[in-house]
């Protein structure tokens, strides 16, 4: 339980995504913006579906366009 709290935090304060296809840096709302352009307002956000598997909603690479559910990309903090 403490575990998945501190993940929890990590996770709200982070900043960008690293794409795991093309090694990219992108901000967490360029991954948000997509997956609302596409699929509309009610798209959670990239860091909340990162911390249940079993939301599998595709989120898109800004840069690649590559898709991928939010517990596989890599979430950063980058001041």
């Amino acid at each position: 339980m403490a575990l998945k709290l501190l993940q929890s935090k990590k996770y709200k304060r982070s900043t960008h995504v690293l794409c795991p296809s093309c090694n990219e840096k992108s901000t967490v709302e360029e991954w948000n913006d997509i997956a609302i352009k596409t699929y509309g307002e009610n798209s959670p956000d990239i860091r909340h579906a990162a911390l249940d598997k079993k939301i599998s909603f595709p989120f898109q690479c800004p840069k690649c366009y590559m898709g991928y559910s939010a517990y596989l990309v890599k979430l950063v903090n980058c001041k």
